[in-house]
């Protein structure tokens, strides 16, 4: 589940994008964007998660090993909240690359670690808020944006609304308080016929 308007902000990237551009939503959730998507007239979106929370009609996956697809089959991958539950994100985004067609556009949103609670709790805790046993244990691998490998090129960076922090009062949406950063970024790579 992600942070408020994580789903809103990605869709938001994507909606004045060609209609009939094709689609895969890797770690679907409930479906909150893939239900937007189809509010705006995108139809052709296959989904995939470790589990089927949404329309009896999720296809399984495990995003820790190789993604069952052909090279070149998406213009367009989205991964909400993902990243920070796998083993090997390199792995992942390697897969990524792969499946993108040329010139094809990866979004994925992930816990935004450089704000600043995250900041001030590392000092003092040397943990992340989202990456704390007790609170958030499936989050095993927290990501900085320089980790992004160097086959993606960076489009665009925003975050969802933030809180103050212990008041939980909505506040600005930057990268010194949103909760989580999305990512909207194209895969760099030369179409072999």
């Amino acid at each position: 589940m992600a942070y408020p308007k994580t789903y809103e902000r990605t869709v938001d990237l994507i909606k004045s994008m060609d209609k009939n551009i094709k689609i895969v939503d890797l770690g679907c959730g409930n479906g909150q964007i893939i239900k937007k998507l189809r509010k705006l007239g995108f139809k052709n979106i296959d989904y995939y998660d470790i589990e089927d929370k949404f329309d009896g009609k999720v296809k399984i996956m495990d995003f820790n090993k190789e993604l069952k697809f052909k090279n070149n089959s998406f213009d367009l991958v989205i991964s909400t909240e993902v990243i920070e539950h796998l083993e090997n994100k390199y792995l992942f985004f390697k897969e990524i690359k792969r499946i993108l067609k040329p010139n094809g556009t990866f979004i994925f949103s992930t816990p935004n670690i450089t704000n600043l609670p995250n900041r001030l709790v590392y000092f003092f805790k040397g943990k992340f808020i989202e990456f704390n046993e007790n609170e958030q244990k499936e989050h095993i691998n927290p990501f900085f944006i320089w980790q992004l490998p160097d086959f993606f090129k960076i489009e665009t960076k925003t975050y969802n609304g933030g809180f103050i922090p212990l008041l939980r009062i909505p506040f600005i949406r930057n990268s010194l308080f949103g909760q989580a950063i999305i990512v909207k970024c194209k895969v760099k790579k030369i179409s072999v016929p």
